[in-house]
């Protein structure tokens, strides 16, 4: 998790809330085990697709699988995605890793729309902008 979402690095001092298990009536539902997971999902990608939220759920779908360790098993694969940081950028538009055993990919790409956003008037900034919402947006058309 970043910094900012890592509740240990905060010095809380309670942590019994990460023994909390979502638990519906009249459902026995195993726990979450990554290694399940990811034969489920092999050779598939799970996209997040958002803003800050999207980001939280990607890094809590890692945390997961992982268990909150490095593999080696885990490759970094954003360049693929065209996931690289951009000159002067404080981070890139996102993350991409697969897990090689399973052939599995999890990526997060950053979107405040899941559509195409387009200026009504490219040739004067201040106008208003249509979205297209029959059109999925750049990312998504090209990579899922």
């Amino acid at each position: 998790l970043s910094g900012m979402w890592a509740c240990r690095l905060t010095q809380r001092p309670d942590f019994s809330y990460e023994k909390y298990r979502w638990q519906p009536d009249n459902c026995d539902m195993p726990s979450f085990e990554g290694r399940h997971f990811l034969t489920r999902m092999q050779d598939k990608t799970l996209a997040f697709v958002g803003d800050s939220l999207g980001r939280q759920q990607f890094q809590s779908m890692m945390c997961l699988i992982t268990g909150g360790k490095d593999s080696r098993n885990v490759q970094d694969v954003g360049k693929e995605y065209g996931l690289v940081r951009a000159r002067g950028a404080i981070r890139p538009d996102g993350w991409a890793y697969r897990f090689q055993k399973t052939n599995t990919t999890v990526l997060y790409y950053w979107s405040a729309s899941l559509c195409e956003i387009e200026p009504l008037n490219p040739g004067n900034p201040s106008t208003g902008f249509a979205m297209h919402l029959d059109r999925p947006a750049w990312f998504l058309r090209t990579n899922l």
